[in-house]
């Protein structure tokens, strides 16, 4: 096989994965607004787990009780049987991938401009959000999924607690020590509720990319505390900070997506291919130097089975991530075992699905026909690019 270390299996507490190749969480507006799972919901993800991948991270369940967007949710035990239909309807799809549910925690914003910040919350709620951790992580068991993802990235309330952004004068903010506290609590909450056998990974900034934001410096601290705790995967993206959005148009809320640091979270066809990895390189290091073998899960722009072999090969990370090349092609993994490679439909980078989230719109793909809200199926190139016809053809 061409691309042995991508393809190659991997366990977490004894479960099995597969590959190396993890569908990584990506809202698709699909759920109703009050955070159902609908047939289209179900759908989008039986085609995507068709396609190969070795693991699927299902797109952010909100643990909170208000409305979110049209996100899914997993606030009370209603929400339960939703969500085990739709891991019913995955494994009906394909059994061999490993399907987990990523669950987070949202600080408020309003269209008037105003967003909740962590100063804002009282020290009696902290204890609220861990225990909506654990009990959400209850609810993604009885599921039947088969690992949880902590969502303490981008800016959301976790990562907005681990952020320099953090100027809280309790024992919650300051010094990383302190900033650390509400999500370490939350990761032994969640680890309580589910046990020693059930995988718990979380997601980090690998980079804030704001001015007052982590770097790669505090990433690395961080990463290690988590490893040291037994987190079973850390997956590292980046960005994505309110601070550094741009202002909203009237009447709409402040978009973490609009900014530079929005920009570097999903990046844009301009930058370069592998535009993370760096951070992920870095905090793997540091986290081996520490003793701890957690596997690091890198994203960003990885569009090429030879790409995501390169970075396992140097040891830049130990699974790859990927999001909207899965959007794209959801077949990317099995055409690129096969030999296909040629045949994948690649992402673009041009940022039609992240521009539709920002408006609140049902998320697809500008290489789908025009109307669809599920990748065609088989999926083939359109047609082939320039350097790849013969040199006498006519064009």
């Amino acid at each position: 096989m061409q691309y042995e270390k991508l393809f190659s299996p991997i366990k977490m507490r004894g479960v099995a994965f597969p590959n190396r190749i993890m569908r990584t969480s990506m809202v698709s507006g699909l759920a109703t607004e009050d955070g159902l799972v609908t047939d289209l919901l179900k759908e989008r993800y039986r085609r995507e787990a068709k396609g190969g991948a070795g693991s699927i991270v299902v797109e952010a369940a909100v643990i909170l009780a208000s409305r979110s967007s049209f996100n899914l949710r997993i606030s009370d035990d209603s929400f339960i049987g939703g969500l085990k239909a739709l891991v019913d309807a995955i494994r009906e799809a394909n059994p061999e991938p490993k399907v987990g549910l990523q669950i987070m925690h949202f600080l408020k914003i309003s269209r008037s401009g105003w967003r909740q910040k962590v100063e804002d919350f009282k020290p009696e709620e902290l204890p609220v959000i861990v225990e909506q951790h654990a009990k959400a992580s209850r609810r993604a068991v009885a599921a039947g999924f088969d690992f949880i993802e902590l969502h303490m990235a981008h800016a959301y309330t976790l990562a907005s607690f681990l952020s320099k952004i953090n100027k809280r004068t309790d024992r919650y903010g300051g010094r990383l020590e302190n900033r650390l506290r509400l999500p370490i609590e939350v990761y032994r909450a969640v680890r309580g509720a589910v046990g020693e056998t059930f995988p718990v990974g979380i997601r980090i900034n690998g980079e804030d990319f704001t001015v007052e934001g982590n770097t790669l410096f505090q990433s690395t601290r961080i990463a290690r505390r988590f490893a040291r705790l037994g987190a079973d995967f850390i997956s590292v993206s980046a960005g994505s900070r309110f601070e550094d959005a741009l202002p909203p148009a009237p009447n709409m809320p402040p978009d973490p997506m609009s900014g530079y640091s929005g920009h570097r979270m999903s990046p844009w066809w301009w930058f370069p291919d592998m535009a993370h990895a760096y951070l992920t390189d870095g905090i793997r290091k540091y986290v081996r130097d520490g003793g701890y073998d957690a596997p690091l899960v890198t994203v960003g722009k990885i569009r090429t089975a030879r790409q995501a072999e390169q970075i396992l090969s140097e040891g830049k990370a130990d699974m790859i991530g990927l999001c909207r090349a899965l959007l794209c092609d959801p077949d990317w993994p099995v055409k690129a075992k096969e030999g296909r490679e040629k045949d994948i439909v690649q992402c673009t980078a041009c940022n039609w699905c992240l521009e539709a989230d920002s408006r609140f719109e049902k998320v697809t793909c500008s290489r789908w026909p025009e109307g669809a809200m599920v990748a065609p199926e088989p999926f083939l190139p359109d047609m082939a690019r320039p350097s790849e016809l013969p040199e006498d053809a006519t064009l």
